[in-house]
């Protein structure tokens, strides 16, 4: 019997017909803002430069708002010891008050935080991460405005 005439063996068909290997494969998408510190003279000296010259306000005033901005609109970031001070677009200024155990020293560096589905960085739900590693929750936002002395 010749290797033509032999009945086919079922290892052999086994070994050429084999189950298609699936692969899967996950796309996600994830967006991560990185927030910059302002750098030092641009902070004091470029915002009381844009001021009106007639009269300069001498302090700082924090009001209410909503407790998300855009994330998109934010420019700068720093610390003023006991809050995180968030530079807009606008040029306005927020004060972002952190949750207890963290520091604001720990975010002097910028800081990068997850972009959501809405564009808003909310407090009591957006986390911020330091560059230092450092993991806090905001949980107060708040606008500072400039007040004139009284006369």
């Amino acid at each position: 019997m010749s290797l033509s005439d032999r009945p086919p063996d079922w290892r052999d068909l086994s070994r050429e017909v084999r189950a298609p290997v699936a692969n899967q494969v996950r796309i996600e998408r994830r967006v991560i803002l990185r927030i910059s510190p302002q750098p030092g003279r641009t902070r004091g000296s470029n915002l009381l430069a844009q001021l009106p010259s007639q009269a300069t306000p001498t302090r700082l005033v924090e009001q209410s708002m909503t407790q998300c901005l855009p994330a998109n609109n934010i420019v700068g970031v720093s610390d003023n010891g006991s809050r995180l001070i968030i530079y807009m677009r606008d040029r306005s200024l927020i004060s972002a008050q952190l949750e207890k155990a963290c520091s604001p020293r720990d975010f002097y560096l910028g800081f990068y935080v997850e972009r959501n589905a809405d564009g808003q960085l909310c407090a009591d739900r957006d986390r911020l991460l330091s560059r230092a590693g450092a993991k806090c929750r905001i949980s107060e936002l708040n606008r500072l405005v400039a007040v004139r002395p009284r006369d």
